[in-house]
């Protein structure tokens, strides 16, 4: 019995070899986990920047923002109403936001170099005609193109004035044969409009 007893002790005298190193496995536990913790916590920002950034682009859809870029304006010209778009053409580059008449739409890339309110008054050109309750000039440069522009809104008595019974028209001013936008839009007025409301 003792044979045993002494083969035992001697066996279990020295602890065996550990199969892996603590700290070495302690230190890969830790840093999987730092590892996760990133990887959430840029999770948690990505999505909170694509709820952002759509909430942003929601709300510009609402308050009349059409386009990227401000509209550019020359020294001296009001912005007031003037929102960016690159839904028009150059040969258009100005015109009502269909939805809402308060805001001119203006082709990305052209800058507004003069602005004239209510140039024309009277009845309106278009079909059924309509007195003209507000109207709009002008002068939008691109490069070396320069564009007369025009827009009317029209409106029946006691009605908000509307661009559905509206309209406009633009000209370059190589085209027009006029050097200033004042010039062009009396024309246009003797052209198109009759003086008085009926």
């Amino acid at each position: 019995m003792q044979d045993i007893k002494d083969v035992l002790d001697a066996e279990l005298h020295t602890p065996p070899a550990p199969t892996f190193d603590v700290a070495t496995t302690l230190g890969a536990g830790r840093r999987a986990v730092r590892r996760r913790r990133l990887a959430a916590g840029g999770a948690a920002l990505a999505l909170a920047l694509v709820v952002g950034g759509a909430g942003v682009a929601v709300t510009s859809q609402f308050t009349g923002g059409q386009g990227t870029d401000p509209v550019q304006v020359a020294a001296g010209v009001s912005d007031e109403g003037l929102a960016s778009t690159d839904r028009l053409v150059d040969e258009s580059p100005a015109g009502y936001d269909p939805q809402d008449d308060d805001v001119i739409l203006v082709r990305s890339g052209w800058e507004v170099v003069e602005r004239v309110e209510d140039p024309v008054t009277g009845m309106s050109p278009a079909a059924g005609g309509g007195t003209i309750a507000d109207s709009t000039g002008l002068a939008l440069r691109k490069g070396a193109t320069t564009t007369w522009v025009v827009l009317w809104r029209s409106a029946e008595k006691g009605e908000k004035p509307t661009s559905q019974g509206g309209g406009g028209a633009a000209e370059t001013e190589a085209k027009s044969g006029y050097d200033t936008l004042t010039g062009w839009l009396d024309h246009q007025k003797t052209l198109a409009f009759t003086g008085t409301a009926r």
